[in-house]
């Protein structure tokens, strides 16, 4: 079951929200034990039965996020009378957004969860509540940027190879991939046309690292492949990996709806256009930065490079587990 068709049937119960009973039903797909619903005060909660009721009960809450661990609670599930002892995450937050963000996030989560771990379900409440109090805005030059990595990750998958686990998950890092310990992605993008791309001098010259740079050329396109469609797909792809989808949240948090459907750029024209490098073919300074120089910075023009064919990049991917 998709995450809209789940807020939907929470919204469907909101108008027989009885006064003292959760009511709840079961998702066949995740597992027999979790559940989704409205309590008493039609707030949608994520409710798991608890493997060890004997525990003693936990409550944490923020002004957005509740958690009850270990609560013995009488309920309704599909019609029937329950009590049982639980799990319950309840979101406060009456943002569809947030509230979207929050069953996403517990349904990727739910599918890791380990029976005998009670610190889990804290580590899904901690996320969320660091995800839903972010602010600030993104910058044009970063959805470009995002809309570059997600397209990657959709473009390896549909030559078989699933990326989206290795994709950094800290903006300060220097790459955008880190395939194994050696081996590193980076992915650069432009709209002007001319393969010139912005380059820190570290991602170019290493001694530590195998470096490929993916090199995207996008076009704006009224009827291109939107933001929206393609985060989409990566959730798709991403769909069991929980920490791939809570950074995708982190990134569009403060992003309005409308402007993830209005950039678009042309599907077509940025596949025959994505080029692959490797670092040592990059035109850059031959020399590591001079004792107290750092965050060198430079833009190098690509069009004269000799670039990779995919096939090779592929091997390289899929050797990753071996090295």
């Amino acid at each position: 079951m998709n995450t809209e068709k789940i807020l939907n049937q929470i919204n469907s119960l909101q108008s027989a929200a009885p006064d003292d009973k959760f009511m709840l039903f079961s998702i066949p797909d995740i597992s027999p034990t979790v559940y989704y619903g409205i309590d008493s005060n039609s707030n949608p909660v994520f409710v798991m039965e608890s493997p060890n009721p004997n525990m003693n009960s936990q409550i944490q809450s923020t002004k957005k996020l509740f958690l009850s661990s270990n609560t013995k609670c009488e309920m309704i599930i599909s019609g029937a009378n329950f009590e049982k002892t639980v799990h319950i995450l309840t979101c406060l937050s009456k943002l569809p957004e947030e509230q979207l963000a929050f069953i996403r996030l517990t349904e990727a989560f739910s599918k890791h969860l380990v029976s005998n771990n009670p610190y889990l379900l804290n580590e899904l409440f901690t996320s969320l509540v660091s995800l839903f109090a972010q602010g600030g805005k993104i910058a044009c030059i970063e959805l470009q940027g995002m809309y570059a990595e997600l397209y990657v990750i959709k473009y390896f998958m549909s030559l078989g190879v699933n990326i989206s686990s290795y994709w950094q998950k800290n903006n300060k890092m220097n790459f955008d991939f880190t395939i194994n310990r050696t081996k590193r992605l980076e992915v650069k993008s432009t709209t002007k046309g001319m393969r010139i791309h912005h380059f820190k001098h570290e991602q170019l010259l290493s001694e530590l690292y195998d470096i490929i740079i993916v090199s995207c050329l996008l076009r704006s396109d009224d009827a291109g492949l939107s933001l929206h469609e393609l985060i989409q797909e990566v959730r798709a792809i991403a769909s069991e990996d929980f920490r791939t989808l809570l950074y995708i949240e982190q990134l569009i948090k403060n992003i309005p709806e409308k402007l993830l459907h209005e950039i678009k750029y042309d599907e077509t024209y940025l596949e025959n256009n994505i080029r692959f490098y490797h670092a040592s073919n990059v035109p850059k300074f031959n020399e590591f930065q001079p004792e107290g120089v750092t965050q060198t910075e430079y833009n190098s023009d690509l069009s004269a490079s000799p670039h990779l064919f995919p096939h090779l990049v592929l091997k390289w991917l899929n050797e990753r587990v071996e090295e």
